[in-house]
């Protein structure tokens, strides 16, 4: 865990905050506060910001599993704030065997945790969550659903705010040979193909301008986040396949990698940015989702 630091700095409409594990003016116009572990935003005067919050992904089991939902993620570009503290919580990956993630709030806004695969022989597993985990190969259960467009209701009728979650891919009754990815914030997982060498490939994570890995301060993300853009969040895990799924890179956005590799790092869903875990059946033991992060950023 990162240790929290405080700074202050002015920002445009009469708002200055402090708090975060990182605290960034990149010269673009705008603060940013980066969250990683949960702390508080310490606001002075009162004004809009801009809250970008990711859930943790979803875990996954070894053996024949599919992949995990991303975690959900919440935007909002018009959030007013006062003076006081507001509490952040960052959601954690999914740990054990097809665990859903955390989930990660702020100002009373929730991101949900991604849920989690689901393993062979337990056709009632499907797991839902902010984005949903995927159905095993053999399975005739749906997907996990997607819980994310369901919340914030209060919220829902604001100027600037969206939200983003999608269901996980369905599998396929034709034999253990593949099971489905996790869906992703920016779309849900396609169903897992028939047949060898048919891993089910995760759901895309969703792009936001202003937000990019460096400008935020996430550790270099290229290439393993597998975003062109740099700043993808929210993707599903890939699901087990004879063989390796997606070329051989993580969903775009930080999810896990999935398919039939040998078992590597690539297979965790990637931190700061709420990947889904990934799975290959010759993984021998959970893969960890990645975890959430919460970013406020606003005009200097």
């Amino acid at each position: 865990m990162m240790q929290q630091i405080f700074l202050g700095y002015g920002g445009g409409g009469g708002v200055s905050a402090s708090g975060g594990n990182q605290t960034l003016t990149p010269g673009n116009g705008y603060t940013y506060h980066t969250f990683t572990s949960s702390g508080a935003l310490i606001v002075t005067g009162s004004g809009d910001v801009e809250v970008l919050m990711v859930a943790g992904g979803g875990g996954s089991a070894p053996g024949y599993n599919s992949g995990a939902g991303g975690g959900g993620v919440v935007h909002h570009s018009q959030f007013g704030v006062t003076s006081g503290p507001y509490s952040v919580v960052i959601g954690g990956g999914g740990a054990s065997p097809n665990a859903s993630g955390g989930d990660s709030s702020f100002g009373g806004m929730t991101a949900k945790g991604g849920g989690g695969g689901t393993s062979y022989g337990n056709p009632n597993d499907s797991n839902p969550g902010g984005s949903g985990g995927g159905a095993e190969g053999t399975e005739t259960n749906p997907a996990g659903a997607a819980t994310q467009p369901a919340q914030n209701g209060p919220f829902g009728p604001q100027t600037g705010f969206n939200q983003y979650g999608n269901a996980g891919g369905t599998g396929t009754t034709s034999g253990a040979y593949s099971a489905a990815g996790g869906g992703g914030a920016g779309g849900a997982a396609p169903p897992a193909g028939p047949g060898p060498g048919a891993g089910g490939v995760g759901g895309p994570g969703q792009p936001f301008s202003g937000f990019e890995y460096p400008i935020v301060g996430l550790a270099p993300l290229t290439p393993q986040a597998n975003s062109p853009s740099n700043n993808h969040y929210g993707a599903g895990g890939g699901g087990w396949g004879y063989s390796v799924q997606n070329g051989g890179l993580r969903p775009t956005g930080g999810g896990g990698r999935g398919g039939n590799p040998t078992p590597s790092a690539d297979q965790l869903g990637l931190d700061g940015v709420g990947g889904g875990a990934g799975n290959s059946y010759y993984t021998a033991s959970p893969n960890k989702g990645g975890d959430g992060i919460v970013i406020v950023r606003y005009a200097v």
